[in-house]
């Protein structure tokens, strides 16, 4: 294959997709600078990085292969920087500062500024790379990487040392025999194999332990071998007294000269083809991870129109429930407690007998319409308005949470479903890639913790702002006030001893009618409030929704998005059954 033209296809599909340049989806951008670095790593010397933890002995192995003190032995976390050894006809050291600055100097000088900076976390915070070069002819086909440990007190130091792991070819990985199985590392070596990186495993300080070498050779194998091409067992403190006293039998003791001839034989001679299959791996674990992030997006942003297009039937829905709730409560109302004090009141005088004479109606009338004054009618239905209107918005809210709670419920499953493609991706890891920007991407986030905001104060407040209960059932009081008049109903009576059974007889048909002029307006006025607090809490929610997942993109924008997405989406799916 021809990994050059591979790598500038890959580069050239994601130039193409509508994801590129755009701030909403920044998830590609990783992926494609990736893509950039291991392009130029077409024409560069192999990359070996010596990774591990503090005080595991890394840059005394380097300071071995070297042949000389290269990378300092006693820098503190808070001093140490990743070193870059690398060939060079004359012997320089270069400090490169993350604003694209650099100071050089000798490599005497450039530890001596180092040194100076000792627990200066805000200087060392700026320096991103520390370059010497040696005249060294085991230097001239690989750059050796001196990493600050990675469970180091200092985060920074660990972040600069993950982002290299991209631009390595090899990885050379210290352990310190002495804690080996004490400190679970096992997590950051799977994250550096599932990026393709080739890892040769060290396990130092092996004459500081007792037993059989082989015993931890063995642990390692049994508990991390998958990730690992081969295990070295060595003292590197000894290997570099062999180095600079030109000691072969103490190079053997050590262990350095089996592990320098496998480097030689499988990396160093080797070099173009190590580093060509490294580059390659990378490319397609690269390719498996734009695919996938064009998917995951695609879905989820397919979700968020779907979602938006159900905002209207879920209100509705909801919203037809709160209204034959509100109604029949309305109904019962009116049957069972409006007017029942009147009621009441009136029952009483009648069966005392006393109130009024069985040949006056006149009394009766007086006495219906005290009881029955425009403000006592007034005063019954305003109270219960307001009793409803403080129900109607508590129960509109429980309804609407739970439309929220639902929808963030669906999204967090997809979300965990990306989540496992993204583990379960060949070679694939989540950190420091453009997968995890889909979950951070303004269009393709997740809707987990109410990012629908289908919530009181952003939606229904403004809603009921717009239609209040108040102004919708103000028209009904003329009519029911009017009821009033009922009272003329009140005729004569027949002078009997069934007096008092007519009397009540004329009470019930006059709070009969007066219940019925208040129900035939109070239940419509009531009815067409709540379609118009529906039909605003849908606009309500559909803009909210809209402003918290479609960052400013108009429903039309993203639906050609979609399209687009999806030819992309089933071209790759297409290059897939191809290659397999």
């Amino acid at each position: 294959m021809d990994v050059t033209a591979y790598i500038d296809g890959l580069l050239a599909r994601a130039e193409r997709s509508p994801l590129f340049g755009d701030a909403a989806f920044p998830g590609l951008y990783p992926l494609y600078n990736d893509l950039q670095v291991l392009r130029a790593k077409l024409e560069q010397p192999l990359h070996a990085a010596v990774i591990g933890e503090v005080k595991a002995g890394k840059s005394t192995l380097i300071n071995a292969f070297a042949g000389g003190e290269i990378s300092p032995t006693n820098a503190t976390e808070t001093t140490a920087c990743i070193m870059k050894i690398a060939y060079s006809p004359e012997e320089k050291a270069v400090l490169h500062f993350s604003d694209g600055t650099a100071q050089e100097g000798t490599v005497a000088e450039i530890y001596e500024l180092l040194e100076a900076h000792h627990g200066d976390q805000a200087f060392f915070s700026r320096c991103q790379d520390v370059e010497i070069g040696r005249n060294l002819q085991g230097l001239r086909h690989i750059c050796l990487i001196d990493t600050p440990g990675l469970e180091t007190i200092t985060t920074a130091n660990e972040s600069r040392t993950t982002d290299y792991f991209q631009s390595v070819d090899v990885v050379i990985w210290v352990f310190n025999g002495n804690y080996l199985g004490q400190c679970d590392v096992n997590d950051r070596v799977r994250q550096v194999a599932q990026m393709g990186k080739p890892i040769v495993a060290v396990i130092n300080r092996i004459d500081q332990v007792d037993g059989d070498p082989q015993d931890l050779v063995d642990y390692l194998d049994d508990s991390m071998g998958i990730y690992l091409e081969e295990i070295f067992p060595l003292s590197a403190q000894k290997a570099y007294e062999g180095v600079m006293q030109a000691d072969q039998q103490l190079r053997d003791e050590s262990g350095f000269t089996a592990l320098y001839t496998y480097l030689d034989e499988h990396i160093e001679r080797h070099a173009g083809d190590v580093q060509m299959d490294s580059i390659l791996a990378s490319a397609q674990v690269l390719e498996d991870k734009m695919n996938l992030l064009h998917r995951q997006t695609l879905e989820q942003i397919e979700r968020k129109l779907r979602t938006y297009m159900e905002l209207d039937d879920q209100i509705q829905y909801n919203g037809r429930m709160l209204s034959e709730k509100v109604l029949s409560d309305t109904r019962e109302w009116l049957q069972r407690h409006f007017l029942s004090r009147a009621e009441r009141t009136l029952y009483s005088q009648i069966s005392a007998g006393n109130a009024f004479s069985s040949s006056s109606q006149e009394e009766l009338q007086r006495l219906l319409q005290k009881v029955l004054s425009q403000d006592a009618i007034r005063g019954e239905i305003e109270d219960h308005l307001q009793q409803l209107s403080a129900t109607i918005r508590t129960d509109w809210q429980g309804r609407l949470s739970g439309i929220d709670a639902e929808l963030s419920h669906m999204y967090e499953q997809e979300q965990e479903k990306n989540r496992l493609e993204m583990v379960q991706l060949p070679h694939g890891t989540v950190e420091n890639t453009g997968l995890e920007s889909v979950k951070s991407s303004v269009l393709a986030a997740g809707a987990a913790g109410g990012a629908l905001s289908i919530y009181y104060s952003a939606v229904v407040a403004p809603a009921a702002a717009h239609v209040t209960l108040g102004a919708a059932v103000s028209t009904i009081m003329p009519p029911v006030l009017l009821a009033g008049a009922a009272v003329g109903l009140v005729t004569g009576y027949a002078k009997s001893k069934k007096v008092k059974t007519q009397q009540r007889q004329q009470v019930q048909d006059v709070l009969g009618l007066v219940r019925e002029k208040t129900a035939a307006t109070l239940l419509p006025a009531l009815k067409t409030y709540l379609q118009q607090l529906c039909e605003a809490t849908q606009s309500e929610a559909k803009k909210d929704f809209v402003e918290k997942n479609f960052a400013g993109r108009s429903v039309e924008d993203l639906q050609q998005l979609v399209q687009k997405l999806q030819e992309i989406t089933r071209q790759n799916e297409a290059v897939i059954r191809v290659k397999a």
